[in-house]
């Protein structure tokens, strides 16, 4: 059976376009025209004719990592059900609501039914499906149980998409209310303070200690402000900038690492994407050496990925994976251990998955006590601040009634 991309007009006269299998040019016209449409426009499709360019105003079409998690999850289930890849894909394509998804998930059928394997179809669109992924779809092919395999895969993009949108939705008040109060406390003492506190300077007496240094951060505010937020613009855009140089990103995750508590939760976030990654791939059949390899996608820092690419190179010369993980120091020691019992149970899959609930666990109680932390810390400082600000202006009125009184 071949592809064929066209175009069609149905019954109604509206435009119709798709792709459709069939044995020949002929075969495909007859199988349109039982389906009520007259083709316009029908040709081979070609993966490399369906790719679509980037222009500025439109993007490439691609599969977003959440939509990415449900597709997956929908093949895993299709797939579970005696469904054929073709028909897996071609389905999932048809109620995509996006027509970016669509267009890739067609493209990827598309290269299936040309005879590729799901893996090396997906190859073809990395923008949507990573290394690790296509790695993980590779080792589910390899196994013969391509639908276990995508099932796992999807869990695992599950769990890594609900503790992003945990954070991100813990998060966004905190941000909204710290942006707002850094707004009021801006325009208080640009546009406020200066005009209030400029009437007791008339009187002729020293003002409070207090006052003073509100006025004095008003005035530089009034007169450098501008430039201070280009400063600040400019040195974010020079730092972005120098991330990009592998020599100065090593020292920043270098220096991430040793802070006390944001150290140890980077580690136990990329040990648990590693462990769980693996897991997936050794479960679907992968050797343990491929499998660190393409997890070694999943870690994030630097200096974690370096200690990592040390234990790959032992283990490449004939070391234990437990052993060799046990001395990547950047790693949590529990990762090394789970992984030395899981090699001797014969079950270094589940321990690698265990190792990652404990982690994300661990990971997601110390955010959640933090992020309850962080709104009334915000609230106490910045009431503080404009307390401070409403102080230093009550002062002056204070210290004048005293004098009339006096």
């Amino acid at each position: 059976m071949l592809a064929f991309e066209y175009e069609a007009l149905d019954g109604r006269g509206r435009t119709k376009s798709g792709i459709i299998s069939a044995e020949s040019e002929r075969d495909a016209r007859e199988r349109l025209k039982a389906n009520a449409l007259f083709a316009t426009a029908l040709s081979p499709a070609s993966q490399k004719k369906a790719r679509r360019k980037t222009s500025f105003f439109k993007r490439d079409d691609v599969i977003a990592p959440k939509e990415l998690a449900l597709v997956t999850r929908q093949l895993a289930t299709m797939l579970g059900a005696a469904a054929t890849v073709e028909e897996a894909l071609g389905a999932i394509a048809a109620q995509a609501e996006k027509p970016g998804p669509r267009r890739v998930l067609t493209r990827v059928r598309t290269s299936v039914m040309e005879g590729l394997r799901l893996s090396q179809a997906m190859a073809e669109e990395p923008k949507s499906f990573d290394p690790l992924y296509r790695s993980m779809v590779a080792a589910g092919e390899a196994s013969g149980d391509l639908a276990r395999v995508l099932g796992s895969v999807a869990e695992h993009r599950e769990k890594s998409q609900d503790t992003k949108n945990k954070v991100q939705s813990a998060l966004i008040y905190p941000i909204v209310l710290a942006v707002v109060a850094v707004a009021v406390v801006t325009a208080l003492m640009i546009f406020v303070v200066p005009k209030v506190v400029g009437q007791f300077e008339n009187f002729g007496s020293e003002l409070p200690v207090l006052t003073r240094i509100v006025v004095g951060v008003s005035d530089f505010l009034v007169a450098y402000g501008v430039w201070l937020f280009l400063a600040m613009g400019l040195a974010a855009f020079g730092f972005i900038t120098a991330m990009r140089a592998p020599a100065f990103r090593f020292r920043v995750h270098s220096g991430l690492l040793r802070l006390p508590v944001i150290g140890k939760l980077i580690r136990a976030v990329n040990a648990a994407r590693f462990a769980r990654a693996l897991g997936t791939l050794v479960e679907g059949g992968s050797p343990v050496l491929e499998g660190l390899m393409a997890a070694r996608e999943t870690v994030r820092n630097d200096r974690m990925r370096q200690a990592l690419d040390t234990a790959i190179g032992q283990i490449r010369e004939g070391k234990g994976t437990s052993a060799a993980l046990r001395q990547a120091s950047e790693f949590p020691p529990m990762l090394g251990y789970m992984a030395a019992a899981g090699e001797k149970s014969g079950q270094l899959a589940a321990m690698l998955h265990r190792v990652a609930d404990y982690l994300d666990s661990e990971f997601d109680g110390f955010t959640k006590t933090a992020l309850s932390l962080l709104e009334p810390m915000i609230v106490i400082l910045m009431g503080g601040i404009v307390g401070a600000i409403v102080l230093s202006i009550m002062l002056p009125i204070l210290k004048l009634n005293s004098l009339v009184l006096g």
